[in-house]
């Protein structure tokens, strides 16, 4: 539940969302979840919070599915909606939405600078995919796993068609090595409630599964477009965006411990790289053809 002192300035800062007519969802770029935990291994980025039928009357982000109860309050959009129409009951955390060259920055001080609030924007050092070991120490019976307790999620929307190059730097105890997975579209799944328990980036959904949050042949609109197990802030993971297209981004860490070990917060670098004029002439499936989409490479300073 959000505490009392941080849902006031919640409702100042959607209030001031809100007087400027729009104003400041156009000039932040980057939206914020305000959803917050008591315990930094909970799940955060539930959308809503509901108090279903335990022995308590707490409303939780759990009890919500995803989709039931009382509509966390966004930081950048208008009224406190949620970004881009999202309808999904998936969580999620962030949205970026780039108007054209340039850098925005995900974290949670640029929450605090833009709106006077500390959005938690952290992750676990397995959440893309642990390191296959139990609490025990022991190698686990599936091997290394990523686990949607921990993960992150973010909407990306780009004005114009451009590459746009990720980088991810951590502020906390995890070792810096991040899993980042692309989807093209949002989650749109409402037949089923979401869950936050279950595992992902195993054998039997690997890293390319689409709709790899619910069970197979139940979730829509996620279709996998690209990922990288290596990114952190020197290597980068880059994809072509069609303008106007929705991408979901995953993200946690990879190969560096359990999914609630060493939560940490991390920030987050999205940068819209100018394209060549072939690109633009032909579009995603010229950039497709001549190499954009997933793979490392090192950046390298201008």
């Amino acid at each position: 539940m959000i505490k009392t002192k941080l849902a006031k300035a919640v409702s100042m800062a959607v209030a001031g969302v809100a007087l400027s007519a729009g104003a400041s969802t156009a000039s932040a770029h980057v939206m914020y979840n305000t959803f917050t935990t008591t315990a930094a291994s909970a799940t955060d980025g539930w959308n809503y919070t509901y108090d279903g039928p335990d022995v308590d009357t707490i409303a939780t982000g759990p009890e919500s599915g995803g989709y039931q109860g009382t509509q966390v309050p966004w930081l950048g959009t208008t009224g406190g909606a949620l970004p881009f129409g999202y309808t999904g009951r998936a969580h999620l955390n962030w949205a970026a939405a780039i108007h054209g060259p340039g850098t925005l920055e995900v974290s949670a001080a640029d929450a605090l600078a833009d709106y006077g609030v500390a959005a938690e924007i952290d992750t676990g050092a397995g959440a893309w995919k642990d390191n296959g070991l139990g609490n025990d120490g022991l190698p686990t019976a599936t091997g290394p796993t990523g686990w949607k307790h921990q993960i992150d999620m973010g909407l990306i929307k780009s004005d114009i068609s451009t590459v746009l190059r990720l980088n991810l730097t951590s502020l906390g105890t995890i070792n810096g090595n991040f899993g980042v997975t692309v989807f093209k579209g949002m989650d749109t799944t409402n037949s089923v409630a979401y869950s936050h328990h279950g595992s992902w980036n195993n054998t039997g959904k690997p890293e390319n599964t689409s709709n790899p949050f619910y069970n197979v042949g139940v979730g829509s609109g996620m279709e996998y477009l690209t990922h990288d197990a290596t990114v952190d802030a020197v290597n980068y993971l880059e994809f072509f965006a069609e303008a106007g297209q929705v991408y979901t981004i995953a993200l946690g860490g990879n190969g560096v411990g359990r999914w609630n070990a060493n939560v940490s917060g991390y920030e987050l670098s999205i940068a819209a790289v100018p394209v060549p004029g072939a690109v633009w002439l032909f579009g995603s499936a010229m950039a497709g053809m001549i190499g954009f989409g997933g793979r490392r490479k090192a950046a390298v300073a201008a």
